[in-house]
């Protein structure tokens, strides 16, 4: 009998056994490969910098990369949605951008990996992300962000050795209030505040999944993160999950009568905003300004490749220095894999979120919505957000699953 026969990654008499595959060895490789995800979920923004001298990409994928290498049993499952993908890539490969093909894979491959990583921990009772671990996440990254405030505003309360630390390590951190370069608001430790609020957003929605008696204090924090972050996909993400929390209200008609002055009182600080007043200032003045108008920037790389649809994406160059490449993942399978990358994506979507019962289909609905059409396809505090949704709940151990194998190859 093969170790592939067990679905675990021993070889010889290990594998003969099914109870070996829960020895301390495979259970440290699981271990191992968890701690990379929730590392990346925690702090995704890390400079390549650092591994390769003078180059500014993101690596904000790469420990999944590891973690799917620990444990291949795990990330070779669902091989039906990456053997659909193998087309997608050959579309961008012969008609895209020579970088398009890279792209579609730090975009779709993470994504099956913290999936299929969810469903493994699911078979054997745990989870991904542990109980409490987004909500504390959230607490923190408000409060640093409070305190970024009063350092950039007030007195200086961050010390410089932090500083400095977090410039050498975060792209795009900021040592000078981000007012400063035509964005408003503070950014925690993203790569500047858009970015910020959906890292908030995926630790919110995790944290309501755990807990859904927290969705009130849960959206408490991020209307404080709104009164700090001022972007504009802080506003949108304020809305989403003010949405759902009246939703959930058992009495539709109070729930109805909340959202009426809820609805004004956000759109009366929308309208008031400096940020939003800056925005209308700027578009008039200037139209779309890249050194001002950021946030409307990001929706030009979600819109552009869906108007081009079906046709082949081909990112236009705005100032001859700032290149729109697509955001999102439907912008992205759509706009580099045409209507093969459609196809995947509404398999993908079917397999993973239409079907089967989930907990909360709102916030399910709220979490696809982010990763789809706001978010970067490979930021992966959002793609982990979808998966603890996505993923339902399985019966069943990883043990028992591999004595049920062993049964079935022996009477084979």
């Amino acid at each position: 009998m093969s170790a592939a026969g067990t679905g675990f990654a021993g070889a010889g008499p290990v594998a003969e056994i099914p109870w070996l595959g829960a020895l301390p060895l495979v259970r440290a490789r699981v271990a191992l490969a968890r701690a990379l995800i929730l590392f990346s979920f925690v702090w995704p923004f890390f400079k390549y910098d650092l591994v390769d001298p003078g180059n500014t990409t993101e690596i904000n994928f790469l420990p999944v990369f590891l973690a799917a290498l620990l444990v291949p049993e795990s990330s070779l499952r669902d091989r039906w949605s990456l053997m659909l993908a193998l087309p997608v890539f050959a579309v961008a490969i012969a008609w895209a951008t020579p970088t398009a093909p890279l792209r579609l894979a730090i975009g779709i491959i993470p994504l099956h990996i913290v999936l299929n990583m969810t469903r493994y921990l699911r078979m054997d009772g745990r989870e991904l992300i542990p109980p409490n671990l987004a909500y504390r996440c959230l607490q923190i990254f408000v409060a640093f962000c409070m305190v970024q405030t009063v350092h950039f505003n007030l007195v200086a309360v961050i010390p410089e050795w932090l500083t400095s630390a977090l410039v050498a390590i975060v792209p795009r951190y900021s040592e000078v209030p981000y007012d400063f370069s035509g964005i408003r608001g503070v950014q925690g430790w993203a790569t500047e505040p858009s970015t910020a609020a959906l890292v908030c957003m995926a630790f919110a929605v995790v944290a309501i999944y755990q807990r859904p008696d927290r969705r009130w204090r849960v959206l408490a924090w991020f209307v404080a993160l709104l009164t700090l972050n001022r972007s504009i996909y802080c506003m949108i993400l304020t809305i989403l999950l003010s949405l759902y929390c009246l939703c959930t209200i058992r009495r539709k008609t109070y729930a109805f009568l909340a959202m009426v002055p809820a609805a004004g009182g956000l759109l009366g600080y929308i309208a008031k905003s400096g940020r939003m007043s800056e925005l209308l200032t700027g578009l008039q003045s200037d139209g779309l300004n890249i050194e001002s108008n950021h946030d409307l920037m990001r929706f030009v790389q979600i819109l552009n490749p869906l108007v081009t649809f079906p046709h082949i994406y081909k990112p236009i160059t705005l100032y001859e220095v700032w290149v729109a490449e697509p955001i999102g993942l439907l912008p992205l399978v759509a706009g580099y894999g045409s209507v093969l990358g459609a196809l995947w994506l509404t398999y993908f979507l079917w397999r993973n979120i239409l079907h089967g019962e989930h907990r909360s289909r709102l916030l399910l609905y709220s979490a696809t919505f982010v990763l789809l059409i706001m978010s970067p396809a490979d930021l992966i505090p959002c793609v982990a957000a979808l998966a603890v949704f996505a993923c339902g709940s399985h019966c069943g151990s990883i043990t028992a699953i591999a004595v049920r194998d062993s049964e079935r190859l022996r009477h084979e």
